[in-house]
């Protein structure tokens, strides 16, 4: 558990009592895991004065009683009460468990607070906004989490060592191979993928966000294929453009996005402002006169979440740290024709990152 590292966030705040309702980080300061659909908040960890206590809806309690055993654990229902079991909302469990404070202040991961959440809170409270802090915390990883992306980033490596032989050596559709990575990610150790995966031929490479189709790759066309595993909730990202067989056009686009993502991946190293990143590799792209079709940032922040602080963008106001995990990956799209992009996931260092490559990256 990590609760110290969110009592410390408190105390620079000079706060007694945070509530946190991100999921991601939920699983970040206890350990407990509990993935939701619904709309809304359905969990929230609430630490004041050193106490933390865990509050889940009744589905939840026995599997979060087994997950967690140093943690307090209150459910509730709109339909029953009894031992542990509150009868009423999870706001109303948690304005009855902060009840006796004497400080009106609380610290809320504002970001991942829904608004029907939060209205209820603020009428009661001072909330103040910690969600940038907690943000900060969770990107820079210890030993343990740099291990399991580091795993994550393996079995990763296997679905896209298939993906890049399907694509080289047979017919196949976008629909085709997605399910042949998805399959290997899992049967490779995968509990889940970081994000449903992309496969993207010829035209539909031009779509950063494609959704695979019955496609079929044709010689002289490309592929990108964009894919992640998930493994014991920690995620990896990786992006490789394939081309079967010879095509000029292709070749000549994808060694401009190739030397801005080299470029880019040069200059990361601790001190220095992720803005920086996305500019080195948008120069390149745009000395080249293709600037106006890198449509993207340039990277992100992975962890528990694959897209996490520090945006690599020309916006971004990060510096990178020591073991921040982050992704470069710069990206040319030309409607009608194709689209190329090449990404890495790498930790940061105090001098050159540690890139954790899935294939070998040139067509």
């Amino acid at each position: 558990m990590r609760l110290n590292k969110l009592q410390k966030i408190l105390e620079e705040k000079n706060l007694k009592c945070g509530i946190i309702t991100n999921t991601a980080s939920i699983f970040y300061f206890t350990g407990y895991d509990y993935i939701t659909t619904d709309i809304g908040n359905s969990t929230a960890l609430v630490y004041c004065e050193g106490n933390p206590v865990i509050i889940v809806p009744l589905l939840e309690l026995y599997r979060a009683e087994e997950k967690v055993k140093d943690i307090d654990i209150i459910a509730y229902s709109t339909t029953f009460s009894g031992n542990k079991i509150f009868k009423g909302s999870l706001v109303d469990v948690i304005l009855n468990y902060i009840k006796g404070l004497k400080d009106n202040k609380i610290g809320i991961d504002v970001e991942s607070t829904a608004t029907t959440f939060y209205s209820q809170l603020m009428n009661k409270m001072e909330i103040i906004d910690i969600s940038k802090d907690i943000s900060i915390t969770r990107a820079i990883k210890d030993s343990e989490e740099l291990e399991l992306i580091k795993k994550a980033g393996e079995i990763t490596t296997a679905a896209m060592k298939i993906a890049q032989e399907k694509i080289l050596s047979s017919e196949i559709s976008e629909k085709q191979l997605a399910g042949l990575i998805d399959m290997t990610m899992r049967t490779e150790g995968a509990e889940d993928y970081a994000f449903p995966s992309i496969v993207a031929f010829a035209e539909n490479s031009a779509f950063p966000h494609h959704v695979p189709t019955d496609k079929v790759i044709r010689n002289g066309q490309n592929g990108i294929i964009d894919i992640g595993a998930k493994y014991e909730k920690y995620c990896f990202d990786s992006t490789r453009t394939f081309t079967k067989g010879n095509n000029d056009e292709i070749r000549k686009i994808y060694e401009i996005v190739l030397q801005a993502q080299l470029e880019a991946i040069d200059m990361v190293s601790e001190g220095v402002k992720a803005s920086e990143i996305d500019l080195t590799a948008r120069k390149i792209i745009e000395k080249a006169g293709y600037g106006q079709y890198f449509i993207h940032s340039t990277g992100h922040g992975v962890g528990i979440e694959v897209h996490e602080y520090p945006s690599i963008s020309q916006t971004s106001d990060a510096e990178l740290k020591e073991n921040m995990v982050i992704t470069v990956e710069p990206g040319i799209y030309l409607k009608g024709k194709f689209g190329i992009r090449i990404e890495d996931t790498l930790i940061v260092t105090k001098r050159k990152p540690i890139v954790l490559e899935t294939t070998f990256k040139y067509v």
